[in-house]
């Protein structure tokens, strides 16, 4: 399946994904769709995937030749000494859908790809990042909606948590999200 029309980043997501894939390039799906996967009731335009890359300049070089030449349009942003992103690569198709890979997030466990979700979407097959990592992230993020998403996530999906996982995810990360994962904890009746 191939979008047709904009408003369809999620087909072209699809289309990503088999190329990470086919490239043998660890990925999870972040982000709005992640959110959905996990429970939380959202509606979102958005299509993110996370990648991991030992050799980030080999690989994302590599990477950004092979959907140039699936014929999107392909754009990297580095990110700044602050910034938590290494890169986004921004992929784009003739209808503006888009589809945007991080190249790492400061933080992260480099092993997330290990614990990814599989999930079917239009009939292709995607990884989705696993509950525990998707919350370390959303409390590192931040942000009004990344905590809501976080704490929704928490409640839908508490009798799959396994909390030791989060608490090492979250040290990853610093010590403000240990904080601030500790205070979802104690709300929600986790401690």
């Amino acid at each position: 399946m191939k979008p047709d029309a904009p408003g369809q980043s999620a087909v072209l997501l699809t289309q990503v994904a088999a190329r990470l894939e086919a490239l043998e390039i660890p990925y999870a799906v972040i982000g709005g769709l992640a959110a959905s996967f996990h429970g939380v009731v959202r509606s979102s335009l958005d299509a993110d995937v996370v990648i991991s890359v030992s050799n980030r300049k080999g690989t994302v070089t590599r990477l950004i030749r092979d959907l140039e030449e699936a014929g999107w349009r392909v754009v990297e942003r580095e990110g700044g000494f602050e910034d938590p992103v290494a890169s986004v690569i921004a992929v784009s198709d003739e209808y503006s859908n888009r589809v945007d890979i991080l190249t790492g997030i400061r933080g992260m466990a480099a092993d997330f790809d290990s614990r990814t979700l599989p999930a079917s979407l239009f009939g292709a097959n995607l990884r989705i990042i696993g509950l525990e990592d998707f919350i370390a992230m959303k409390l590192f993020a931040g942000g009004p909606q990344d905590l809501a998403d976080a704490r929704a996530a928490l409640q839908v999906s508490s009798s799959a948590l396994d909390v030791p996982l989060l608490d090492r995810l979250a040290a990853g990360y610093g010590r403000s999200v240990v904080r601030s994962l500790k205070e979802l904890l104690g709300q929600m009746g986790f401690r």
